[in-house]
């Protein structure tokens, strides 16, 4: 009895050294040895198939176009109104907080009297330089 050497295939398993048929010597002769037909699904099917489902794509996507621009606008109109929101709440802070200081610190309130409204007190006498 002879030894054959060990050889491992990944494809076929094992293999001892028994030699490898080749798939046409060991077809069964009724089979034609043309490649076997795809049925149904042949290439014109599946040609026609991927049209619809490009055409499918294509029907649920252009009407949804003006909804995205639509959702884009709005979008930046909410922005916006936020941005004034932002600078309406930084002005009505600042003006509660001159407010408090024209209620609170009686110096602030003679300051802003007398420059824009020329108020001046009794026995005072104003000097107003022009340019």
């Amino acid at each position: 009895m002879k030894i054959l050497p060990f050889r491992h295939s990944l494809v076929r398993g094992f293999d001892y050294g028994v030699p490898r048929r080749r798939l046409r010597e060991s077809r069964h002769p009724d089979f034609p040895e043309a490649p076997p037909q795809r049925g149904f699904f042949g290439r014109s099917t599946l040609v026609v198939f991927w049209v619809f489902v490009v055409a499918a794509c294509l029907a649920v996507a252009i009407p949804a176009i003006p909804q995205y621009h639509l959702l884009k606008s709005i979008e930046a109109e909410l922005a916006n109104v936020r941005d004034q929101e932002k600078g309406m709440k930084e002005k009505s802070e600042q003006l509660q907080a001159e407010a408090k200081a024209l209620k609170e610190n009686k110096q602030y309130l003679e300051a802003r009297a007398r420059d824009p409204l020329r108020y001046q007190l009794q026995g005072e006498s104003v000097i107003q330089l022009e340019d």
